[in-house]
């Protein structure tokens, strides 16, 4: 491991410092007699792991998106291109190299350990799509690794598992109202039932969200989210049954990614328009038209049973039903044809060609040199339609045995995708966006099924302070595409893992320190997405995503202390990525494109790093926290692309080379946080630093025909959100419980700066912004 003797230093350093923090409680127990324990940071596991507290709550809005909760933890970092999160299409995550972006997904979600169904933009769910802040209880994240019973097909890098809140032992309800910039405002409504039926809790709750996009003013875009979850818990003498629901309901309307000299020029616009002007030319480009509309239900009934003493069985059967629609407006309407000439209006046909103007009697001028006096200007309105339906079950079996604690499960998974695309006429460019019903053409309409069957087996075997982790498991997926459309038949890829092994140590110095270390093989399948520009043929070169992460690492755990050491080593094989965006020549949305890109394997990255992170009790009202990170991901290969030159001929392009940094990952990244509680009053205050790193690999033919190189390079910027509240216990004399005020502001300072966003093509960070909540309890 490169850099082993630093490395091995930073661990002695960060050993050092324990003992001295465990000196220092010490000190501090023997004068505060009543000091709340902290929660340990990171479970006792051999490989890296974080969780969420009220604190890293306290910092985002209710309205805000849930990922955002994640963001001040080690190795992570959320790029949300709207104010509040609420642009699905630009969000994304980074760890350890890994993301999760709207081509990629390379992390793995779950909901109460509910795999999600992937993250991607065309069919994918993120958290946010099931889980409200105010019923988010804590998020973990597993970096590099996750246990080995997370079921997800995309934890490359790790998992982020969303833990919804348990329902009330008391009846109550609580209801919040939200405004904010931007015209935010939002309505939450939760009730409790308390206990029923001597064994049952229950909640149902309800939230509606609007905000308009940050950037203009105007008809600018907007967003409006309706919300629903409820859950019970059901206690029985040997177990426990817990039943789930969430609906969602979003329109989201898109911001748009640019590049880095676009922000050099206007750092505060994406150029996307505000105003009407009926010249589809420029309305092509007007915000209300790029919208992302998703409604999801997901259900889920785990049941929890003791067999026997030392025998537990988890059971979780789960539901997903998901459709939606993705709108762009291009500026031109497709006359496509069959191998006769004859109009189609389904199809690809033998001929597409496009056309702005209609004549007098409404036919197309085809003729781009054909005069247009007279003539009527046209558009489209295009749509790409999401249907998915999933459904499946994870079933978990544990057995205590003396020195050994054996696991093993499965995972069983069905899912069958439609994705349509159709072109509707716009009746009339000059007033709106106002749109035919019935399609004018259908381009195309695809079946995608997805089978999994994972299972695994571990054994956590006990010596004493020392703890050994050995494991392995498979996964078998099918993935198929069938062409209901144009003829194209079925195309399929296989793409089983072989077995994946893990181990891991985890070794218990006293009661506060524990060195851990683990290896684990991580695998990711080929998704459906490929198969949109991929012949069967074509298909069997393409290799399954794979990862190996290795952990070494320090936890220290006290009543005033909690911190965590980790050094890493990642290598990321057979990274599957698309070469290209689909682009016109003047850079604008291929709209006619099936795909966005074409797909490859394009070898692989390698990454070494530390993360560390510390929260730390100053007195029993003030704390303060902080983690950082420093993360070295390269290219581990040369990979070449064939090219189109001006002569038509294919030269071979160098996309990414062998040693340069991986693109659109931050290097270092530190966060501080200051947290005051006190008798209700809360206040706090947190910075994250995120230093320059390399956004893009561009390269270009100079003139001799040689290769020029360089890079696009994100600047260094530093975000500061704040907080104040109260919360205050009413008592029986009120009409009310209680009541909890809150005020967050997030970007202090107004920075200036790119928040995330794919390579080249970045996201613009949300200006200040400002929301107060009013929260009652009844």
């Amino acid at each position: 491991m490169p850099n082993l003797r630093l490395n091995t230093i930073t661990l002695a350093i960060a050993g050092l410092l324990s003992a001295s923090l465990q000196a220092q409680d010490n000190t501090i127990a023997n004068n505060e007699t009543d000091v709340e324990v902290l929660s340990v940071v990171g479970k006792r596991v051999s490989y890296a792991n974080n969780s969420t507290d009220n604190n890293m709550k306290y910092q985002q809005a209710p309205i805000s998106n849930v990922l955002d909760l994640v963001n001040n933890l080690p190795g992570v970092n959320v790029g949300q291109g709207d104010a509040f999160g609420s642009d699905d299409y630009t969000t994304t995550i980074s760890l350890r190299g890994f993301v999760i972006d709207r081509a990629d997904q390379q992390l793995g979600i779950t909901v109460d350990g509910v795999p999600n169904g992937g993250s991607g933009y065309a069919g994918g769910s993120k958290a946010n799509r099931y889980m409200d802040s105010e019923n988010t209880r804590y998020v973990e994240v597993g970096q590099g690794a996750s246990d080995i019973a997370s079921a997800s097909l995309d934890a490359l890098g790790g998992t982020l598992n969303f833990v919804s809140a348990n329902p009330e032992m008391q009846r109550g309800a609580r209801v919040g109202v939200s405004n904010g910039s931007h015209n935010a405002r939002r309505y939450f409504a939760r009730y409790d039932s308390g206990e029923i039926f001597g064994n049952t809790t229950a909640y149902f709750s309800v939230s509606d969200s609007y905000n308009s996009r940050w950037i203009g003013s105007g008809s600018n875009g907007y967003s409006d989210r309706i919300h629903l979850e409820a859950k019970s818990i059901t206690e029985l003498d040997s177990g426990r049954i817990t039943a789930r629901v969430s609906y969602d309901d979003t329109h989201e309307d898109n911001y748009q990614p640019i590049s880095l000299a676009h922000f050099a020029k206007t750092p505060r616009w994406d150029g996307l328009t505000n105003a009407w002007t009926g010249d589809p030319d420029i309305d092509q480009n007007f915000a209300e038209t790029w919208s992302t509309l998703r409604e999801n239900t997901l259900v889920y009934v785990k049941g929890e049973f003791d067999l026997s003493d030392s025998i537990a069985l988890e059971i979780t059967p789960y539901l997903h039903l998901q459709n939606g629609r993705g709108d762009w407006m291009p500026n031109y309407q497709v006359y496509t044809t069959d191998a006769s000439g004859n109009r189609i209006t389904k199809g690809t046909g033998a001929n597409m060609q496009r056309y702005r103007y209609i004549d007098v009697n409404g036919l197309p001028i085809l003729d781009p040199n054909a005069d247009t006096t007279d003539a009527t200007r046209v558009a489209s309105y295009r749509h790409t339609h999401y249907e998915k339906q999933r459904f499946g079950t994870t079933a978990n079996l544990q057995w205590d045995l003396e020195m050994h604690q054996l696991r093993m499960g499965i995972w069983l998974e069905q899912q069958k995708r439609n994705q349509t695309r159709d072109w509707h006429n716009i009746i009339d460019p000059k007033i709106y966006h106002y749109f035919d019903k019935t399609p004018y053409w259908v381009q195309f309409d695809d079946d995608y099924t997805n089978k999994v069957f994972k299972y695994y087996l571990q054994d956590n075997i006990t010596f004493g302070n020392l703890q050994l982790t050995l494991g392995v498991q498979q996964y078998l997926v099918d993935v198929s595409r069938t062409d209901d459309l144009n003829g194209k038949g079925k195309d399929s890829v296989d793409s089983d893992s072989s077995l994946l092994p893990s181990a891991g140590v985890v070794y218990s110095l006293n009661d506060h320190i524990e060195i851990f270390s683990g290896y684990a093989k991580n695998f990711k399948a080929i998704s459906d997405g490929p198969l949109e520009n991929k012949k069967s043929a074509e298909l069997s070169s393409l290799k399954p995503e794979t990862a190996t992460n290795l952990d070494l690492g320090i936890r220290y755990s006290s009543d005033v202390v909690s911190m965590s050491t980790s050094l890493y080593r990642v290598k990321f094989n057979n990274r599957i990525v698309q070469l290209r965006y689909q682009t016109t020549a003047d850079g604008t949305p291929n709209y006619l494109a099936e795909g966005d890109g074409d797909f490859d394997n394009v070898g692989g990255v390698t990454a070494t790093g530390f993360e560390a992170n510390i929260n730390w009790r100053l007195n029993p009202n003030l704390s303060i926290s902080s983690a950082i990170t420093v993360n070295n991901a390269e290219y581990s290969e040369d990979v070449a692309a064939s090219k189109e030159g001006a002569d038509g001929e294919q030269l071979l392009v160098k996309d990414y080379r062998k040693g340069d940094k991986l693109a659109g990952i931050p290097e270092k990244m530190l966060t501080l946080s200051l947290d005051y509680n006190d008798d209700g009053y809360r206040a706090g205050i947190s910075g994250k630093y995120v230093a320059d790193y390399y956004g893009a690999a561009k390269h270009s033919f100079t003139a001799n025909g040689g290769e020029a190189w360089n890079k696009d390079t994100i600047s260094a910027h530093t975000i500061f959100n704040a907080y104040l509240g109260y919360e205050k216990d009413l008592g029986a004399a009120s009409p009310f419980k209680s009541v909890d005020l809150a005020l967050v502001m997030n970007n202090l300072t107004d920075k200036s700066y790119i928040t995330g966003g794919s390579e080249g093509a970045y996201l613009i960070g949300a200006g200040r912004t400002a929301s107060f909540t009013v929260s009652l309890g009844f």
